[in-house]
């Protein structure tokens, strides 16, 4: 059912509900985001870290806040041992934050990312009554950390060699006493198990108060995140028990429970803390298998909801790719499938962009949230495109994948809404009007009943049309075999005549030659008119359309019959309206419209007295952009019954205005055929003050 105008107001309304909506969720999203990337940022400048020591004996905790401790840290780095060789390390110095594999270390050397090192820091500062705190993001991918000599966390066992270390990765807040004016920070950090390691984000120092506050707003945000996704996830899931035949809403529950689970993976880790027997071997399998089922997901869904834009090969060709990655992630270790993140990135970008291009095309053909769709894919898009710098460590930032795909999944669950609400409104509308047609159910048959009349009466005006086109038919035959007939036989009889010597003077041979030329030529003449007659009404013909002043064709009929209307008695003038603008143009073919005013114009003189006149006027409308051109002449008029018909072909009475000697029967036919060609239209009528008048009403150039 097409929506009634009244209810097009009403979803302009949700649409821009929705989108308000949507842009107050991003600005929430953001401002929690920059919370966290720049919580309690100090107004003066931040000191950073040079050669392993950073001085903040300016720094005020209560008022300047945390502060991250970027900058060059003393690093030593180990190289790999086989036997029972000792560990060597290489002091030098390393930035912070940074992977192994991504920064060069201050003696020029390059890391790899499968090593053993260990991170020093000397913090100058002033002494503290309070306890202080720092709070540690996730570090690839085991460490230990010493704060004056004292180990006070471990996260996995960092060693040597991929034989004694075990991986763990939790970001973790440590509280300490600063009550001398140095702390004294080493961080022993290995990696043999996955892409990156080292230190991919800042570590971030303050007194217990803010590193508390800045801990408990990222908790409560991934918490609000993973609760949303998996409420979303299993409402859909309900609606989906519910009604089975909507592949859309199982699709869009498995794209909110697999991000979910991944957003409960990564970050603050939730599922790992909560399942503890969850190694971390399983937990990155999981991560990995959760990323490719998301993407696979958000495919399906939006194939399930735009199948004419988005095709079902692409489908399948996106659940075989999903299957050979979790394939990899299930059979490979993950220090080499951790290594091949940007087969899984490509993954996720190229059918984000198909159903972006499908989104599109969805979006132009105006279907039901495609707009709302595409925004939100293309804040996912962006989000991923910042996540595979970040990870790569050729960017700086946080993961935001999680806040895309809520982005995402929140849009989604508008549009859902509003297809839900539509679908109520329609079966109120329909209900309504369900009710109104069976209350007025005999005013209905009473209606029906006035229109079959009407039909019945114009089937009966149909028939009589057709009686007259037969009737119109046969004198049309008729008329083309007398009109065929008559100059045959009298050739006939000219050329009997001539083979039997019975015209033997030379002057009435010649006399017998003229005329019987004189018919050859009236023939040809009548052949070629009911050529161009079936021609015209075939529309098989191209004018050669030009822009014709309208002065310049009120000259170019004077100077064509002025002079001979004036010989033969007639008095002749064409004239322009006074308020006619002089750059007024038509758009005709200057040729084929001299022969309707041919036409026009001998039929004219032809009835029209010695004495007598004719006219040719033009004028213009503004209003309705046309030109009217009226041809009047002062003869007998047509007869009122003969005015319906005069326009047909070969119609031809023996009244005042249709002798049998005059023409054809088919100049008006040709003439009307012409000027509907250009646009127009072509009536005639009887003047009150007498003789005949044609209208000829033509299209302006623009």
């Amino acid at each position: 059912m097409r929506p009634t105008k009244a209810t097009a107001p009403r979803r302009r309304r949700s649409g821009s509900v929705v989108a308000i909506m949507a842009l107050v969720f991003v600005a929430i999203t953001l401002s929690g985001c920059s919370n966290i990337i720049s919580s309690d940022k100090p107004v003066k400048p931040m000191p950073k870290a040079s050669d392993g020591q950073i001085d903040l004996t300016d720094w005020s905790w209560t008022e300047d806040g945390v502060i991250p401790l970027d900058g060059e840290w003393s690093f030593d780095w180990f190289r790999s041992t086989t036997g029972n060789e000792a560990a060597e390390p290489i002091p030098t110095t390393l930035e912070v934050p940074g992977t192994w594999g991504n920064v060069r270390a201050g003696n020029g050397m390059s890391l790899v990312d499968q090593g053993y090192g260990v991170y020093r820091l000397t913090i100058l500062h002033r002494a503290q009554r309070d306890m202080m705190a720092i709070r540690l993001p996730n570090i690839s991918t085991a460490y230990e950390l010493f704060i004056d000599g004292n180990s006070v966390l471990s996260r996995g066992r960092p060693g040597l060699s991929a034989g004694i270390s075990a991986p763990r990765q939790l970001p973790a807040t440590v509280y300490f006493n600063a009550r001398d004016t140095r702390t004294d920070i080493q961080l022993t950090v290995s990696n043999f198990d996955h892409r990156r390691g080292g230190i991919r984000t800042e570590i971030v120092l303050g007194d217990s108060d803010h590193i508390q506050s800045l801990h408990t707003r990222k908790v409560a945000q991934e918490l609000i995140v993973l609760g949303c996704l998996i409420m979303i996830g299993f409402y859909h899931l309900g609606l989906f028990l519910l009604r089975r035949q909507e592949i859309a809403n199982l699709m869009f529950a498995l794209l909110c429970l697999f991000v979910g689970m991944r957003t409960g993976l990564i970050g603050e880790g939730f599922i790992v803390q909560w399942l503890e027997p969850l190694n971390w071997t399983s937990a990155i399998r999981l991560e990995y298998i959760a990323f490719v089922m998301s993407g696979w997901s958000g495919f399906g869904y939006f194939r399930a909801m735009y199948p004419g834009e988005i095709k079902r090969v692409w489908f399948r060709i996106s659940s075989v790719c999903a299957a050979l990655l979790i394939a990899c992630v299930i059979v490979v270790k993950p220090l080499h499938f951790t290594s091949w993140i940007l087969a899984f990135q490509t993954y996720v970008l190229f059918f984000s962009a198909v159903v972006l291009a499908g989104l599109v095309v969805s979006a132009r053909r105006s279907r039901e949230g495609a707009r709302l769709a595409l925004i939100g894919v293309a804040g996912l898009v962006l989000t991923v495109v910042n996540d595979m710098l970040f990870y790569n460590g050729w960017w700086r930032s946080i993961d935001l994948v999680p806040f895309g795909l809520l982005f995402l999944i929140v849009m989604n669950s508008f549009i859902i809404s509003l297809r839900f609400s539509m679908t109520y409104e329609r079966a109120e509308r329909m209900s309504t009007e369900l009710i109104g047609w069976n209350s007025s159910l005999e005013e209905k048959i009473a209606e029906r009943t006035e229109e079959l009349q009407r039909s019945n009466a114009t089937l009966a005006d149909a028939k009589l049309d057709l009686e007259r086109m037969e009737q119109s038919r046969t004198q049309l035959v008729s008329n083309i075999s007398h009109d065929l007939r008559t100059p045959i036989t009298l050739l006939q009889g000219y050329l009997e005549a001539l083979r039997d010597n019975v015209i033997s003077e030379p002057a009435q041979r010649d006399y017998t030659i003229r005329s019987m030329l004189s018919k050859v030529e009236g023939l040809n003449s009548l052949i070629q008119d009911l050529f161009e007659l079936s021609v015209l009404e075939a529309r098989k013909v191209e004018l050669s359309m030009e822009d014709i002043p309208l002065a310049g064709w009120k000259e170019r009929l004077t100077e064509q019959y002025g002079l001979e209307m004036e010989t033969k008695g007639i008095s002749f003038v064409c004239t322009l309206s006074d308020d006619c603008p002089e750059d007024l143009k038509v758009v005709i073919d200057i040729r084929r419209m001299d022969r309707v005013f041919a036409n026009l114009l001998y039929n004219a003189l032809r009835y029209t007295p010695d004495g007598g006149a004719i006219r040719i006027s033009m004028k213009a409308s503004a209003d309705t952009r046309e030109v009217e051109v009226t041809v009047t002449d002062s003869g007998a008029g047509i007869a009122s019954e003969d005015l319906p018909y005069i326009f047909d072909r070969f119609y031809k009475k023996d009244k005042s205005r249709h002798s049998s000697s005059g023409g054809s029967g088919l100049g008006l036919s040709i003439a009307k055929e012409i000027v509907e060609l250009h646009g127009g239209r072509i009536t005639a009528h009887n003047p009150p003050d007498g003789g005949c008048e044609f209208r000829i009403v033509l299209p302006t150039a623009s």
